[in-house]
Parts: C-alpha cells; sequence; structure tokens
C-alpha cells in the first residue's frame, strides 16, 4: 500500500511540480495537461488548456500527484513532511524550499530531531522538514 498526498494548484502545478522533482531528487511520471487530453478538454477556456490535470512525481518508494484546479479555492489544514537521511539532506531541502517563500519555523535542532524547520513555499504549499533524532 501507499499513502499519496495530493496537492491542488491554481495555474501553477507543472512549474511547482517541476521545482519538487528537482529539490528533492524525484523523476516525473506524468505531467498531463488540458491540451494533451483534448476529449476531456472540451468546453475549457485556451488560457486553460496548458493547466494540469494530473502530475505524479516519484520520490524513492513515496510520491506526490497534483493538478490546477478549475475553481481553486486555496488551501487549509494540510502540509507536505519530508522525513530526510540526514540534517545536511534535510537542511538543503529547507533551503531550497524556502526560496521566494516565507519560513513559518526556522530549520534548528529540536529535542527530537538534528533539523527541523516549516516553510511555506513560493507556490503556497506547507512544508515540514524533520531530520533524524538528535543523538
Amino acid at each position: 500500500m501507499k499513502v499519496v498526498a495530493n496537492i491542488d494548484f491554481d495555474g501553477d502545478c507543472r512549474e511547482a511540480f517541476t521545482t519538487y522533482a528537482k529539490i528533492l531528487g524525484g523523476e516525473i511520471r506524468a505531467m498531463i495537461s488540458n491540451r494533451d487530453m483534448p476529449e476531456m478538454a472540451e468546453g475549457v477556456p485556451e488560457d486553460r488548456l496548458d493547466r494540469i490535470v494530473h502530475a505524479w512525481i516519484d520520490i524513492g518508494d513515496q510520491a506526490l500527484m497534483g493538478q490546477d484546479m478549475r475553481d481553486f479555492s486555496g488551501r487549509k489544514g494540510y502540509s507536505v513532511t519530508v522525513s530526510a537521511d540526514s540534517v545536511d539532506q534535510a537542511r538543503a531541502i529547507f533551503n531550497a524550499l524556502s526560496e521566494g517563500g516565507d519560513v513559518l519555523m526556522a530549520f534548528e535542532p529540536q529535542s527530537w530531531s538534528q533539523g527541523f524547520g516549516m516553510t511555506m513555499d513560493r507556490f503556497g504549499v506547507a512544508w515540514v522538514i524533520d531530520s533524524p533524532a538528535a543523538g
């Protein structure tokens, strides 16, 4: 069994998922737009044909899914958590995701972790970045 987070966007899913694949070392398995599916794009305005209806990134044995919503109403009550293999990896991911976004909790050692932080990336997605337990 695999549980996969699915993130809604308002037109920037392609850019976000390309960025996430680079930062997280993932491989984009799918990036399908309305234009790629003409049978489902009937009635979609020209300026929305390149919006993504299905995106999938494999990240090791994990994955993320996403899409641009027709009627995006924002995001509330969730975050995506990355449990990195090392504090250096966690710090690099945190710093990259924070670029152009807002740091919600600075990345620093905690009683349970060598490094932990929370950020809102430039796409408005909340991330929790954690590293191995403090030694």
